[in-house]
């Protein structure tokens, strides 16, 4: 209810400032002042229809980005346990050198981690970046509307106060001055 009125309010407040600005001719409609507008007005419609899509797309995109970076780290699980297997078969044949493959299983493993934490590490950057842009935006939207809300209220109170109001609290200053004065 309450955002609701608060657009009804912006709108009264922003089609009032623009017909007072068209009256008086501090704006004139001319081809580039209708251009602008309808520029604007496609443009904006376009980021309220396509926004969303856009970030669907982006999502999708990080979520098949995660995808293959999981997909490759099991390609090269799945390389490394065969190169694994093949060690093996040659240990089996060279009884003397077992602790050099265990040396290479372990190095193959250390690879395969640090790899695998490197791409974890850039995916997790990646969306901590689109996080905080999606919070900067929330933040400036709502700074927005309350300065806007606020210069509002403040045009509405200064309007309200009638020139009778005006000269009654005036006389009662002076009235309360020169009771202050006996």
């Amino acid at each position: 209810w309450y955002q609701r009125r608060v657009r009804e309010a912006v709108v009264s407040t922003q089609s009032t400032g623009t017909a007072g600005a068209i009256s008086k001719e501090m704006i004139v409609l001319d081809a580039d002042v209708l251009a602008g507008f309808f520029l604007f007005s496609c443009t904006y419609g376009l980021a309220t229809k396509i926004g969303p899509i856009a970030i669907q797309a982006l999502d999708k995109y990080t979520a098949n980005i995660e995808a293959t970076m999981s997909e490759g780290k099991q390609v090269q699980m799945q390389a490394y346990t065969d190169a694994i297997a093949e060690e093996k078969a040659a240990v089996a044949s060279l009884a003397a050198s077992s602790d050099i493959f265990d040396i290479k299983r372990e190095l193959a493993a250390l690879e395969v981690e640090a790899e695998y934490r490197r791409r974890i590490k850039q995916v997790s950057v990646e969306v901590k970046k689109r996080l905080d842009y999606q919070v900067e935006l929330e933040n400036t939207k709502k700074a927005f509307i309350r300065d806007h809300i606020i210069g509002w209220l403040e045009s509405e109170v200064i309007a309200s106060i009638t020139p009778e109001q005006e000269e009654a609290n005036i006389n009662q200053c002076i009235a309360s001055l020169g009771m202050l004065a006996q």
